[in-house]
């Protein structure tokens, strides 16, 4: 697995590879400057954690490729406000109706690249915001959890209640359970329950 910090935001987008095949989580602003890097790899899907800009806007080179995401997460895509496109003057770089949608729910279990994927339904930063368990160890945790922190709730469709329902749905989790987060550096479940003042 490699993770790269790009653009404006300093969003963690992610590639899971095994072997060739990969899977990319938040492909984000200015994935551009990683290209010649993911195209060494056969890009089998993508998993979004959420639907802001920074984490959606690489959709626009992979438009062709499976995209995987909360069912509810569908109405945040589909708005300039809620995706903040228009909060900078932007359009969004591609059209919802003519990407490949792969809607999941809580809980739903599915197998790309040989790699074991759970999608954990968290709102809270979005209403549609969620968690991928990967092969029972690697937690992509998008804007849901960082480490000692969490994501910001005062954004369209964000709701701080929803999200401490989220943290503790988190919290169930190993403690050896490896966190990587939409921004900032990896953590592990175990860790946050004793320096994470939300997670506690």
């Amino acid at each position: 697995m490699k993770c790269f910090t790009i653009g404006n935001y300093y969003e963690n987008t992610y590639l899971i590879n095994n072997g060739a095949d990969a899977i990319l989580v938040d492909p984000g602003e200015k994935l551009y400057t990683i290209l010649d890097e993911l195209k060494l790899f056969n890009i089998k899907a993508i998993l979004l954690t959420h639907g802001h800009i920074d984490h959606i806007d690489g959709i626009k080179h992979y438009l062709d490729v499976p995209i995987y995401l909360s069912s509810e997460e569908l109405e945040v895509l589909e708005s300039d406000d809620y995706t903040l496109y228009s909060t900078y003057n932007l359009n969004r770089p591609f059209d919802t109706n003519k990407l490949d949608f792969h809607f999941l729910s809580d809980n739903d279990s599915f197998n790309i690249a040989g790699l074991n994927i759970k999608m954990i339904f968290t709102p809270g930063h979005t209403k549609g915001s969620c968690c991928y368990l990967i092969n029972e160890k690697l937690l992509m945790s998008g804007d849901t959890l960082f480490q000692v922190g969490i994501g910001r709730t005062d954004l369209p469709t964000g709701d701080m209640n929803k999200m401490l329902e989220s943290l503790d749905k988190l919290k169930k989790l190993p403690d050896d359970t490896i966190v990587y987060p939409g921004h900032g550096v990896e953590t592990t479940i175990g860790f946050e329950k004793v320096y994470n003042p939300y997670f506690k």
